[in-house]
């Protein structure tokens, strides 16, 4: 087991592959959710509106889990066990992140959102502690 998420796992994150996401309720049962994701040199980064549950159970050094498992070839997986280092907001690019998410899993270059409310969005950036891989 490393810190580092393995080179031979990178096209997982440059793939449009669904990823789990796990964080932690306030009453201590794990969450876990479909989300977008993508990495930035050694993190991980996902995106979420405020209001969700899995945003309300992240805060900065919040213990979260990411798993991407290619569903062409079930055996080549990551799993990133890292804490949230920081959380940027519109000012700080998140609307550019979802954005950039958007165009990777729709081929659509601008975020649609799903919600009849205005969406205050917040990037993630996860830093790994454990990861695990093929």
């Amino acid at each position: 087991m490393s810190n580092q998420i393995p080179e031979s796992t990178y096209d997982l994150f440059e793939r449009p592959i669904l990823c789990a996401l796990s964080t932690i309720n306030p009453d201590g049962q794990p969450h876990t959710v479909p989300v977008w994701c993508d990495r930035e040199g050694g993190y991980v980064r996902v995106n979420s509106p405020d209001f969700t549950r899995k945003a309300r159970n992240m805060h900065t050094g919040s213990r979260v889990t990411v798993l991407i498992i290619d569903p062409q070839q079930p055996y080549h997986w990551v799993e990133v066990q890292g804490h949230i280092v920081e959380i940027r907001d519109e000012s700080h690019g998140s609307w550019d992140h979802i954005n950039s998410l958007a165009k990777k899993y729709t081929g659509n270059p601008v975020y649609q959102s799903y919600n009849k409310m205005p969406e205050n969005r917040l990037m993630y950036v996860i830093q790994p502690d454990k990861v695990n891989g093929r």
